[in-house]
């Protein structure tokens, strides 16, 4: 066996240890993708929403009866040993993910053909059937939930999970305001639990009020995590039947609000989504509104995921948008680090970017305009096509269409018909992009989101410049910092200011100009002088301006 990663290591023996439980003899693609679930349960339910309880559907049905666990199936271990870090193991849990009645059925077969019984099984066909239809959340109590509140509080694991399911039970009877005959084994069987008889429960039990009082550390984040839970279950009971009545739906914000109150000051409902959003937002310099508008943004898309998947009614969630402001304010950065979050978040299948303008667009006569654009399109399917400068596609000539207006018409059709497996952001000026969703009524209803791209202040600036020569293993002393504040006061107030693309034209003459600087000195000049830019390297607006005429001119002496 090749040398394997840490992250490798800890998977393969989850998966060897759910081939165990399975009493199957070789570790599987299906032991393998329930592994991943293993190591971060609430990170792979948020991404993978309704698969865990196919998933043991499936194992279940292709469960043998080996007595131990000898190797494994064939291109199990080739495609877990090049696995180094959690971005390449989420990868492959993805393309696992789809494979799973596929893998189901071929167990399931290779079990029958053993045993000489039918060649399918009710529970690999309820996997298969599953998939067919949108999936709906997972069961929201889990034995990973129980076993954090257990452990964290310091209570037999069996004894929290008779509470919670008990909780469980009271909150789905009072949504329901009845108590089907076979409510016990539902819960059971949707936490993948074993049985318990829950029908003595009477009440729901204080048990949020109780893991909030309880002084640990982590008390608000974990009784939240639970009401969070029984919040989901609630919703869970009301769809049972389909059917999802105003008066469940009352219920269920009045459980919300009582909730709440047993929560109290402690309630803490920080999500996965929030979580992400930090994670990939806040290393970025400024843009606080942004930042507000795009987590409002993404929180209301997961919102409306989930009540959709209880069956309940939703808005509007076109994930289209318009981001506009100047060059050089991060128009760009944002779009992709957007459409990974929604990636991640299972709100976009794949973390495709591709970014174009008219001319990626338009053709050059009549009737390849429509192709060229479908093109683009299709290339962006399931990711984020980003169109800059997209009012330029605004050419209407008398009554006949300009060819920019032919792509918008296209455009416009495409972004309804894959309204959930792409996104398109329109960037580019304030005034002239609003103004060209304006002349497309289409369009413009098809955008719900416009964020506006502020200036960065010189401050923030300074700060992206330091970032900049920081990752080029470069530094800027304290007089070349100063210089740089004044070239940048000098150059904002010139019409077309480009923000941090004018920050990365400074630096580069700067390091231009520190290059020729050092070079008199040769061999001689220390690995200090040669990373330090100093006042004297940083161009002022004089030297920007003649700098950029030099380009301009270039080719045409």
């Amino acid at each position: 066996m090749a040398s394997l990663s840490t992250l490798a290591e800890t998977i393969i023996d989850f998966a060897r240890s759910e081939a165990k439980r399975s009493s199957n003899e070789k570790i599987s693609q299906l032991h393998l993708l329930s592994a991943v679930r293993r190591w971060q349960e609430e990170n792979f339910d948020t991404r993978f929403p309704g698969l865990s309880s196919r998933l043991r559907s499936a194992l279940n049905a292709s469960a043998g009866n080996a007595l131990k666990v000898d190797g494994f199936e064939d291109s199990v271990l080739e495609q877990i040993e090049t696995i180094q870090n959690p971005s390449e193991l989420w990868d492959l849990a993805d393309i696992l993910s789809k494979k799973v009645p596929e893998l189901a059925a071929e167990k399931v077969g290779e079990v029958n053909r053993a045993t000489t019984t039918q060649s399918s099984s009710p529970l690999v066909n309820d996997v298969i059937a599953t998939t067919s239809t949108d999936d709906p959340l997972p069961f929201s109590i889990t034995s990973g939930l129980i076993e954090r509140v257990a452990t964290a509080l310091s209570i037999p694991i069996d004894s929290m999970r008779e509470q919670i399911l008990c909780a469980s039970f009271a909150v789905a009877t009072y949504v329901l305001n009845t108590s089907p005959a076979n409510l016990s084994e539902m819960i059971c069987t949707a936490a993948d639990l074993p049985f318990i008889d829950l029908s003595h429960t009477s009440e729901i039990p204080l048990l949020i009020a109780s893991i909030t009082e309880s002084k640990i550390p982590e008390a608000g984040r974990l009784a939240t995590q639970v009401a969070v839970a029984l919040v989901e279950t609630a919703e869970w009971a009301a769809a049972i039947d389909q059917d999802v009545t105003q008066n469940e739906t009352d219920r269920i914000d009045e459980l919300r609000l009582r909730f709440r109150g047993e929560l109290g000051t402690s309630i803490d409902v920080t999500t996965e989504a929030m979580t992400r959003f930090e994670e990939k937002f806040s290393q970025l310099v400024g843009m606080q509104t942004v930042k507000a508008e795009i987590r409002k943004r993404v929180d209301y898309l997961v919102v409306n995921k989930r009540r959709a998947a209880r069956g309940m009614k939703t808005g509007d969630h076109r994930m289209h948008s318009a981001f506009v402001g100047h060059p050089g304010t991060g128009k760009t950065t944002v779009a992709r680090l957007y459409g990974e979050l929604l990636n991640e978040l299972g709100l976009l299948p794949t973390k495709t970017f591709i970014e174009t303008d008219r001319s990626g667009l338009v053709g050059r006569y009549i009737g390849e305009t429509e192709e060229k654009t479908s093109k683009v399109i299709e290339s962006a399917h399931g990711g984020v096509l980003f169109i800059d400068e997209a009012y330029a596609l605004a050419d209407h000539y008398g009554e006949q269409k300009g060819f920019g207006e032919e792509a918008t018409d296209c455009l416009v059709k495409k972004m309804e018909d894959k309204r959930g497996n792409l996104v398109v952001i329109l960037a580019g000026y304030k005034q002239q992009t609003l103004e060209f969703m304006d002349i497309n009524p289409g369009l413009k209803s098809r955008v719900p989101a416009i964020i506006d791209f502020p200036d960065y202040s010189i401050e923030e600036l300074v700060e992206i410049a330091q970032r900049i020569v920081a990752r080029r293993s470069l530094t800027l002393n304290s007089s070349a910092v100063a210089s740089l504040r004044t070239t940048l006061e000098s150059e904002a107030k010139k019409t077309g200011f480009g923000n941090a693309r004018t920050v990365e034209n400074i630096l580069e003459a700067a390091e231009r100009n520190a290059v020729t600087r050092t070079s008199a000195l040769g061999v001689l000049a220390t690995e200090k002088e040669l990373r330090t830019i100093t006042s004297e390297d940083v161009p002022t607006t004089g030297d920007l301006a003649s700098s950029e005429q030099q380009k301009n001119t270039i080719g045409f002496l």
